[in-house]
């Protein structure tokens, strides 16, 4: 392993980015630090990891828009839809403990869940956000959404968005509390997602991923969002689709609905805050380091074995949840979307990794992470500068390419 020296720019400014690469993986640096420099990225970190080495750990920028803290190694950022991933691991484990299986209907664990027509969706249909419940009648706030008792029993009484398994759309906060339900209901322990998830993957793994962020964990190694407003979705316009851009202007429609209970306008950036951070929220409200989210999914890319995951679990993850019958297309995104038990993977128009066994999530703004058990990769990618586009974002896209051009240059 190379220790890598970021070269200041010409301006005499501050270096601001620092990390390692090994040999012959310089490429990666200067792409990551060409993100800072550009002023696109605030900050960021990377790490990504090759058959269990580390071969790129990188961090620069800045954590707070005032500019004056540096984002250090081990610092961490609100993960938004990368919790997503967390979920999916969570679940994965729940499945190979035997607490319940993808195939299983949700009302045989959660009988109230049966309400309008919802009886035969299965665990893994709803883990692959295919049951229809993106948009919620329950009027969330800050102060209620941590309470999933209350959450889950307006989620169990809901009429379903579409006819479940026709489509998948994004259940941009509802899949999180589904998937701790269906844990809770399970586990003889009675845990919640959020403890099941300290308790059996954060923490036996020892990394800085936090779904609830302890009292205990230093608030000064937090990266603070520099978010965006609903206006930027047409001022600073780049790959979101125009449909969703549009949908967003209507308080009536499901994209609405959807994405803006709770935010209302604000925009996520407005979810960066001490209640979030505390609630543990399954879907959005993750807290990680590049570096843990990394590790975590290197786990999975090395078997799950570390996990207790079964070869059984990991070959569904692999192969991935059948499409929706009417296609592929995100009933609130508008744009294609393959979601599969937690994750999102590759398809025609999104070939994040090299092979389709890959799994992970992206999130608003623009951070990836994921895993490829079959290319033995496990990569994060994360920013507190959210941008306005869909998936490849392209400061972290840039990053990427220049990962597998090495990866490949080393084979």
């Amino acid at each position: 392993m190379q220790q890598w020296s970021p070269i200041s720019p010409s301006t005499g400014s501050q270096s601001v980015t620092a990390g390692f690469v090994a040999d012959g993986f310089e490429p990666v640096a200067h792409a990551f630090q060409a993100a800072i420099l550009s002023g696109e990225a605030l900050g960021a970190a990377c790490t990504i990891i090759h058959n269990d080495e580390t071969l790129v750990d990188l961090h620069g920028g800045w954590k707070d828009t005032a500019r004056e803290n540096l984002w250090q190694e081990d610092d961490i950022a609100l993960a938004f839809s990368l919790t997503k991933g967390l979920t999916g691991m969570a679940a994965a484990v729940a499945v190979s403990r035997g607490l319940f299986s993808y195939d299983e209907l949700v009302a045989d664990i959660w009988p109230e869940f049966a309400a309008h027509g919802k009886g035969a969706v299965t665990v893994g249909e709803a883990l692959s956000e295919q049951a229809g419940l993106a948009a919620i009648d329950f009027r969330l706030t800050l102060e209620n959404i941590g309470d999933e008792a209350a959450i889950c029993d307006a989620i169990a009484r809901q009429k379903p968005n579409w006819k479940p398994g026709d489509y998948a759309g994004n259940h941009a906060y509802t899949l999180g509390w589904i998937a701790s339900e269906l844990i809770y209901r399970r586990d003889p322990e009675g845990r919640r997602l959020p403890q099941f998830f300290a308790d059996e993957i954060a923490g036996p793994l020892d990394q800085d991923v936090f779904l609830g962020l302890p009292d205990s964990f230093d608030r000064s190694r937090i990266a603070r969002i520099d978010g965006f407003k609903m206006q930027d979705m047409v001022i600073h316009h780049t790959t979101m689709p125009w449909p969703l851009v549009l949908k967003m202007c209507l308080p009536t429609s499901l994209a609405f609905r959807a994405l803006n209970n709770p935010l209302v306008l604000a925009g996520p950036g407005a979810l960066d805050r001490e209640e979030f951070w505390r609630a543990g929220q399954g879907a959005a409200g993750g807290m990680a380091s590049a570096r843990g989210l990394a590790r975590l999914y290197n786990a999975f890319a090395q078997g799950g074995e570390k996990l207790g995951v079964t070869p059984d679990v990991m070959a569904t993850l692999i192969k991935g949840h059948s499409y929706p019958r009417k296609g592929l297309k995100d009933q609130i995104l508008t744009a294609n979307m393959y979601y599969s038990h937690g994750f999102e993977k590759p398809f025609s128009e999104w070939e994040y990794a090299r092979t389709n066994s890959a799994f992970g999530s992206f999130a608003v703004g623009g951070s990836l992470a994921f895993c490829d058990p079959e290319d033995g990769v496990a990569y994060a990618w994360i920013t507190n500068k959210l941008g306005t586009g869909k998936w490849d974002d392209p400061r972290e896209k840039m990053v990427r390419d220049a990962f597998y051009t090495c990866l490949e240059n080393r084979s």
